[in-house]
Parts: structure tokens; sequence; C-alpha cells
């Protein structure tokens, strides 16, 4: 399992691209799945504070047999979360099965220009 740590500013849209990929570098085939990412302020808090998910598309599959897929947390949605660190996860799920892709920390930290 990867731990991918996350750092936003509120006042712009996060946008990035990732490739998810077994330890010798081949591509996980994403083709008939999805994936959802929550954060919560502690890993234990009951509530998640925001959803990221394929079926919302802020997760999109971009060359899902090679793996490729982006996060896109728009910057109204980073200035409504509130400021500091979060716990976060992605988790894949295919045919039933969840697979973790990846968790970490997910901090935002005040934009000027917002």
């Amino acid at each position: 399992m990867a731990i991918v740590n996350i750092t936003t500013q509120n006042d712009a849209d996060f946008y990035r691209t990732f490739i998810w990929q077994t330890i010798a570098g081949a591509p996980i085939d994403l083709t008939g799945g999805s994936m959802e990412m929550m954060l919560r302020r502690r890993a234990e808090d009951a509530v998640a504070v925001m959803r990221l998910g394929t079926d919302t598309q802020e997760i999109t599959f971009t060359d899902a047999v090679n793996g490729q897929f982006t996060v896109r947390v728009a910057q109204i949605e980073l200035e409504r979360l509130g400021l500091g660190d979060f716990d976060q996860s992605n988790i894949f799920t295919r045919n039933g099965f969840k697979v973790r892709v990846w968790s970490g920390s997910f901090t935002n930290n005040a934009g000027a220009t917002r």
C-alpha cells in the first residue's frame, strides 16, 4: 500500500494525474472498477468531511488500462473544507472487492488569492 500525502492551497483547484502500478512498475488495469476517496479530520471520526469518487467525477479514469486517473477538488470545495490536516484514503472497487490504493494526509492551506 502506498502512502500519498497531498498538500493544497484553497485559492485554486487541486488537480493531479496519478498512475497506479505494481511495485515492479506494471500498470494496474482499472477497467470496470470505481474509486472513492474520503477525508476525515481523524481516521477514527464517524463522519467524513469530504468525499470524492468516480461516480461524481472528481476522480476520472483517463487511461484505465494503464492505471491512469486524475483527482480534482474544486477551489470552492477547498475553501468550504476549512484549513488544516485531514486523514484520507483512496479505495478501488471492482466486482465487490475493495483494495486500498493509498492512504495518507491531506493538508489544506490558506491561499492568498481567494
